[in-house]
């Protein structure tokens, strides 16, 4: 069932913005994560269903899905550093660190404590 503030010809147009569906629900998972983790919303939206304000921030243009190539990557924490004043932590090999460990140094990035079991 969809929410009623989700119409089908809204959730077309995302689609259409983000470059198809597979991408779009990409591209809102990750957002929900973030929100669920504490992230600050990037609209002026007070709606309680968090994915209607992800939907927004889409149609809002305050969310893109990046490729994931090294250009990217340091474009990335280039603005993270700049937010946060901190300066960018030596390079960690992927093969060494996995998912949770990236995101507590992105946590300690922005200054915010990782979520409890962490």
């Amino acid at each position: 069932m969809t929410h009623p503030n989700l119409q089908q010809a809204k959730l077309e147009g995302v689609y259409h913005d983000v470059g198809g569906v597979f991408k779009a629900t990409v591209l809102i998972q990750k957002r929900l994560r973030e929100l669920n983790r504490g992230a600050k919303r990037l609209v002026e939206e007070q709606d309680k269903n968090t994915i209607v304000t992800v939907i927004r921030e889409i149609e809002a243009h305050r969310l893109d899905l990046l490729p994931d190539t090294d250009e990217n990557r340091e474009a990335v924490r280039a603005e993270l550093e700049g937010f946060t004043g901190v300066p960018r932590q030596p390079e960690v090999e992927a093969s060494t660190a996995n998912e949770d460990e990236l995101e507590r140094r992105i946590f300690l990035a922005l200054n915010k404590q990782p979520p409890a079991g962490r």
